[in-house]
């Protein structure tokens, strides 16, 4: 067999091979043998060895997994990934539907939205890149803003497709789960080998796709349903949700066109009980504005697009016994009472510990030592008890009193004033009190704060328990020599230690403020604070009004805000920080070339992201608008431009190209 003859029958095999994985994987319909399919593979695998120059990472034969990893690299994501808010009832639902309306309003959009609603499959949430039609990366969502790069593990998913018919550059939002019956598989394997069970299918699937093996992935049997297209200017959810079936993605069929919020609503009780009747844990429905035009109308909150929702089933109720209430001390001094249980099942995980959240719940509940109580689990949030079985109250019940001391600094406990209402939580006002330091310390760390990412809440415990970490600014002072040799810290781990440390040297200045853990000062106003001042030095001098007059920053934070700021003690806290790090401006910029010009992004841009654009036009003083009005100065369009180029044609508005954009920003 010649090259050319090689060349042309690998090509045959490849799609020969993706077709019968997309009848076997996405369709459930397979019409030739697993022998069969295997001999077509074995022949693939040999003629790629024989001439590797026709071998491709988008080959089906690369589905078996590579070689281990030694750990997972953090990668960006192109478009940032958003998680949609929740509701929990028909009415919470028709307020959702309401402020869209509103807002669709305001901007003299007259036409009703329609929608798509879809399962919410418990699962998680992956990112799939592909560049000219080859499958070229997958990531976990993370945060948002950095996942971690599982291409090898998403590689032998057999239910995506690992090219596309066409040469599409996009990304392909999926959700990633496991059958019940391999958890069942699964779990008697490690029950055999003494290893710990898994609670669910969402856990099994998180813990299968951090494997480093990705052979151990490969025989695993993760599926995954894609749901999302971002890169293509397509006109409907309905129309993405088609594209992905065209091109060979395993797409839940189980969804519904709705035309109002009423015909979700049938769609919610046809499901809330069938659910548990299928192969995947189902925690909700998810309803999506159908009409892609209207997502950049209605734009996001500070956490969430306003174009979709969660619309989470029922919870979980289950009965335990409450065998004790113990006190945990938060970094704002806040004391929550916490119910420890008699260990039980709910919503897939086992619950020992469970909120009160404060005296009055605990009173309204009468909720007494030794009682039954009714317990349940939505989704994500943290167990919460919320009935009392009174008939199973047994003789010796005892009531809590809450204690007038902190039970970790022994300092006597208080009620807030704030405005004329007194505070419902008991309050630990001592600034040295060993479990707020803690609690400061961790939160300091965390991914939203400086993100030290290898000083983990266990790490930091462990180094304060051994006195080597006391404040924030020792964090920054630790050494090699500190960590290594310290049970369970080899050369290796101390090094990647004292590595993350230095690079959270340099932080711009929203992330410095939110991770100080300012009370009432939350990541969005962080944000708000930091663009309105620029530079720590002068917040520093702001007046308490001048702070008050931020967007998005009341009396309430402002007053917190500034109470820190001239606080001794938080004052020696940022001294010594300073000495450490080095905090980024972040003011906006008011000049610039394009100071004063609005502009609107549409379609696929030949370089650039639509964040990488905007945030050129930002950079350079410009304002980017998410739809054409008689105000938009120029719109950048790129390839497959939609509605956006019409209306922009109709006002006469300026069309421009990404060159164009580049010259405005020289000239």
């Amino acid at each position: 067999m010649t090259l050319v003859e090689a060349k042309k029958r690998v090509e045959d095999l490849r799609q020969t091979l993706e077709h019968h994985r997309h009848l076997y994987h996405a369709l459930d319909a397979p019409v030739i043998s697993d022998e069969v399919y295997d001999s077509l593979m074995r022949e693939l695998d040999a003629l790629e060895k024989k001439y590797p120059e026709l071998d491709s990472p988008a080959s089906p034969t690369h589905r078996v997994g590579g070689e281990p990893l030694p750990h997972f690299e953090k990668v960006t994501h192109e478009i940032k990934q958003w998680s949609f808010d929740n509701v929990f009832s028909y009415d919470e639902l028709c307020a959702w539907e309401e402020r869209n309306v509103t807002l669709l309003t305001k901007e003299k959009i007259s036409d009703k939205p329609t929608y798509v609603a879809e399962l919410k499959i418990d699962g998680l949430k992956v990112v799939l890149t592909y560049k000219d039609g080859i499958f070229v990366r997958g990531a976990t969502r993370g945060n948002g803003e950095v996942g971690e790069d599982i291409t090898e593990n998403i590689k032998t998913v057999k239910t995506i497709p690992l090219f596309l018919s066409k040469k599409y550059s996009m990304t392909v939002i999926g959700e990633a789960w496991m059958k019940k019956e391999d958890l069942e598989r699964i779990n008697k394997e490690r029950k055999r080998e003494e290893l710990p069970l898994y609670a669910n299918t969402r856990n099994l699937t998180a813990g299968t796709l951090r494997q480093l093996d990705s052979k151990v992935v490969a025989k695993r049997n993760i599926q995954i349903f894609a749901y999302d297209i971002e890169g293509l200017n397509l006109t409907s959810q309905q129309d993405e949700l088609e594209l992905l079936e065209q091109e060979g993605f395993l797409v839940n069929k189980d969804r519904k066109f709705c035309q109002h919020v009423k015909d979700v609503q049938t769609f919610y009780e046809h499901w809330t009980n069938k659910r548990f009747n299928q192969n995947y844990g189902i925690d909700g429905l998810v309803i999506k504005i159908n009409e892609r035009k209207l997502w950049d109308v209605l734009g996001h909150t500070a956490k969430s697009p306003r174009a979709g929702i969660a619309y989470k089933f029922p919870a979980e109720e289950v009965t335990t016994k409450l065998v004790a209430i113990t006190l945990q001390v938060g970094r704002t001094g806040a004391v929550t009472p916490v119910a420890e249980l008699e260990p039980v099942l709910v919503a897939g995980s086992n619950v020992k510990r469970a909120t009160l959240h404060n005296m009055d719940e605990i009173k309204r509940l009468d909720v007494r030592i030794g009682d039954t109580v009714s317990l349940r689990k939505a989704g994500d949030v943290i167990p919460e008890i919320f009935d009392v079985v009174l008939t199973l109250r047994p003789k010796n019940a005892k009531a809590f009193v809450m204690p007038k001391l902190c039970p970790e600094c022994h300092s006597t406990l208080v009620k807030e004033v704030v405005g004329k209402e007194e505070s419902s939580a008991w309050y630990c006002k001592n600034k040295d009190c060993p479990a707020k330091h803690l609690e400061n310390l961790i939160h300091f760390a965390s991914k939203k704060g400086m993100y030290i990412e290898e000083l983990g809440d266990k790490t930091i415990e462990t180094f304060h328990d051994l006195g080597l970490i006391t404040d924030r600014a020792s964090m920054f002072k630790l050494k090699k020599e500190d960590i290594e040799g310290l049970d369970g810290f080899g050369e290796k781990s101390a090094e990647n230690i004292i590595a993350s440390i230095n690079k959270a040297r340099t932080v711009p200045l929203s992330r410095f403020l939110f991770a100080l853990g300012i009370r009432h000062v939350g990541e969005q106003t962080a944000k708000d604070i930091a663009k309105h001042f620029g530079t720590f030095e002068l917040l520093q001098k702001a007046t308490l009004e001048e702070i008050i007059a931020v967007g998005g920053v009341g009396e309430k934070v402002g007053a917190s805000l500034y109470e820190y700021l001239h606080d001794p003690y938080s004052q020696k806290i940022v001294t010594d920080l300073q000495k450490e790090i080095n905090i980024l401006d972040e003011k906006k910029k008011t000049g610039g070339a394009l100071s004063g010009i609005t502009f609107v992004i549409t379609g696929t841009l030949p370089t650039l992201s639509r964040d990488e654009a905007k945030k050129i036009i930002e950079d350079n003083g410009g304002k980017v608008s998410s739809s054409v009005s008689s105000k938009t100065n120029y719109l950048v369009a790129g390839e497959e431009a939609g509605s956006k180029l019409t209306n922009a044609q109709n006002l006469g508005v300026k069309i421009i190209t990404e060159q164009g954009l580049t010259e405005l920003v020289k000239r």
